[in-house]
């Protein structure tokens, strides 16, 4: 063993100093590189903001290591781009080390300031060059100029919050991260609005968003809307109100769950929404119940799209909607708990999303019911009607209404198609999916499909095919005589918030 454990050593410290060898062996680049691409595009970021990492790649074409001279941004320390070459960071590098018939990535960021800057497109140049050769890669990136709201940063390094619970028992606080809006506010179209944390509107105030505006939310951001607060969206044909995530790259243009939601809690009240676009949040709209005379929501001619969890989540609540289209979801398009009161007239309902979805997640799921760990709370479903609307999706079961005999439960549908194949007779047993009872269901379509022309890209708009056509009952279409792009229905109205289109 004495003889055995100093070979050993020797050994290994040959190893580790082979390891850790440098490789004196290269030679400077004689034209003996390339670069996989000649234009990077960042796509667009807002001033003061850090972009996503990009990245190009060099190759050595030679059989033998080689350095590089000079890689360098054409501004150098004035650029605002930043480099990290084959993992040193800076925005020069010298002498860059390629191994025979390898490659190094070289990775791009940029964090931009508008105001220095003459274009908001914004280009400069990677240079790489050797004795013979110097080649260039282009890096492009449209920066945008925007108002950002986020929450107060304390002394002491806590953040501002907003207490959304606290337990009468304990009194322990449910906090997050949020503020509050300084009293009346008012959005236009002006600038983007970029959201970090929670933007509540404050009680007695209102938020009004004016046609044409643009909310950006980061990751784990959303809008609340406070006890006898109001939110009134004012968006137009053609100049809706968008509310979406801050990403924007290709890549997350319809990627769910990319910020929280917008949130109307208890009591809020007279909140407007008219021709806006929601997607890629977790929930679209949260809405719950109010002591006001008014429905908590009035919401026209808007779609809401691409969240991980519901489109529309009414707990108790008293929403009129018309003209919506809502698709693609991880669980419900609407979704109604504990009862409450809801009217939609010339609506589009419609779930593609991916996953595997049951009954309890169909596209219009409506309970006056909810069930905790502890015990079932039921509260009276006042109303559920709709006319004239379109349900349908990628399960077989896209309606369920879920009654709990302990309160009431009200509802209505007439001229509507609906999707709810149960071919093995699960559910025939429930009197509320008896849809040949005439004093609940008039003029249904079951089952057939509407025609639309790409719903996985939300494109619901019906063709020529369809069987709503001309299906709606024209009392309905008089109350909504334009569809949501415009279009007169009051001749021969369609279900759904389209007229058909030949396409």
């Amino acid at each position: 063993m004495q003889r055995i454990l100093p070979g050993f050593f020797i050994l290994l410290m040959i190893l580790i100093t082979s390891a850790c060898r440098k490789d004196f062996n290269s030679v400077p680049s004689h034209g003996d590189f390339r670069i996989d691409k000649d234009t990077v595009f960042l796509d667009s970021v807002f001033t003061g903001i850090a972009s996503r990492t990009y990245h190009f790649k060099i190759y050595n074409t030679a059989n033998h290591d080689i350095t590089i001279p000079k890689i360098f941004l054409e501004k150098g320390q004035q650029s605002f781009y930043r480099l990290n070459v084959d993992g040193d960071t800076g925005k020069y590098f010298d002498n860059v080390l390629v191994h025979a018939r390898d490659s190094i990535f070289v990775f791009v960021e940029l964090t931009a300031d508008i105001s220095q800057l003459t274009n908001p497109v914004y280009e400069e140049k990677v240079i790489i060059e050797d004795a013979t050769k110097s080649d260039r890669v282009l890096l492009t990136a449209f920066v945008k100029d925007a108002f950002f709201y986020y929450p107060q940063r304390f002394p002491d390094g806590q953040k501002d919050s907003l207490t959304i619970y606290t337990d009468p028992q304990t009194g322990v606080s449910s906090k997050i991260a949020g503020f509050f809006l300084n009293g009346d506010t008012t959005f236009t179209d002006e600038k983007p609005i970029v959201i970090y944390g929670h933007m509540a509107v404050p009680s007695g105030h209102t938020l009004t968003i004016e046609h044409g505006a643009h909310l950006y939310f980061h990751f784990n951001s959303g809008l609340i809307v406070w006890e006898n607060a109001s939110l009134k969206v004012n968006g137009t044909l053609g100049h809706p109100v968008i509310f979406e995530d801050d990403r924007m790259e290709p890549a997350f243009e319809n990627k769910p769950g990319m910020w929280n939601y917008i949130w109307l809690r208890e009591n809020a009240k007279n909140n407007e929404i008219n021709y806006a676009v929601i997607k890629n949040a977790e929930v679209g709209i949260v809405a719950y119940p109010t002591n006001d005379t008014n429905p908590v929501l009035r919401l026209k001619n808007t779609q809401i799209y691409n969240h991980s969890l519901i489109g529309i989540y009414g707990v108790a609540s008293d929403i009129e909607g018309e003209n919506l289209v809502l698709n693609n979801f991880g669980i419900s398009a609407l979704r109604v708990q504990l009862g409450g009161n809801y009217h939609f007239k010339h609506c589009t309902f419609a779930n593609y999303g991916g996953g595997i979805r049951n009954e309890k997640k169909a596209a219009v799921y409506v309970s006056n019911y909810v069930k905790t760990s502890d015990q079932i709370i039921v509260s009276d479903l006042d109303a559920f009607n709709l006319a004239n609307c379109i349900i349908y999706g990628n399960s077989n079961i896209e309606y369920f209404l879920d009654k709990n005999t302990a309160a009431d439960f009200n509802y209505q549908v007439k001229n509507t198609l609906i999707k709810f194949e149960d071919p093995q007779n699960n559910f025939n047993q429930i009197p509320e999916l008896d849809f040949n009872d005439t004093n609940h269901y008039q003029n249904m379509i079951l089952n057939e499909d509407p025609a639309f022309k790409n719903p996985e890209e939300n494109e619901l708009i019906i063709g020529n095919t369809s069987p709503c056509i001309n299906q709606g009952d024209i009392n309905t279409a008089l109350q909504v005589p334009f569809d949501l792009l415009g279009t007169d229905r009051t001749a021969a109205p369609d279900l759904g918030a389209y007229q058909h289109q030949n396409f």
